[in-house]
């Protein structure tokens, strides 16, 4: 879907794609893909990134470096919940996991594990709200919007491994 203003981006990884949606307010959506998308080759190929260094932190990420950039993110359309959620998923630090429950603990709620994962499932940006670094009680992976094998891999690349 293009909307007028909103561009797209696509970015070759060595996992697959990684396509950005965005405007030049802010990055609306990251999404992860395995496969080449069928609109490569149109606008997303020749769309400019406002954010240039993006790019070298999404592929340096894909080597074992961190983001380490703080992008402008389209937050609208979250509850308060969800962004607040967010932001304190977007300071787990690279390389470390916490749990769902102590998420939920950090936004004052402990008894919010369940909440704080469904406001995670809304992530429209992951690697930038690094949301696969959240996992169940126990170590156990739990879900991720790209699905478990993206998250394995995500955490491998951070050097988690055993989960």
């Amino acid at each position: 879907m293009e909307l007028p203003g909103w561009k797209q981006y696509l970015i070759e990884v060595s996992s697959g794609f990684v396509l950005l949606s965005f405007s030049n307010e802010g990055i609306y959506s990251l999404s992860l893909m395995r496969g080449r998308p069928l609109m490569a080759g149109s606008a997303a190929e020749k769309a400019e990134l406002y954010w240039p260094e993006l790019e070298r932190e999404i592929r340096g990420y894909f080597n074992g470096f961190p983001i380490r950039g703080d992008y402008p993110l389209i937050m609208s359309g979250y509850s308060p919940w969800t962004q607040k959620i967010l932001q304190l998923t977007k300071e787990i630090p690279h390389g470390e996991t916490i749990t769902y429950k102590q998420l939920a603990e950090r936004a004052g709620v402990p008894a919010g594990a369940r909440a704080a994962g469904q406001a995670l499932a809304r992530n429209r940006t992951p690697l930038l709200i690094p949301c696969h670094r959240v996992v169940a009680q126990g170590g156990k992976l739990g879900g991720f919007t790209g699905g478990i094998d993206w998250k394995k891999e995500l955490l491998a690349l951070e050097g988690i491994t055993g989960l």
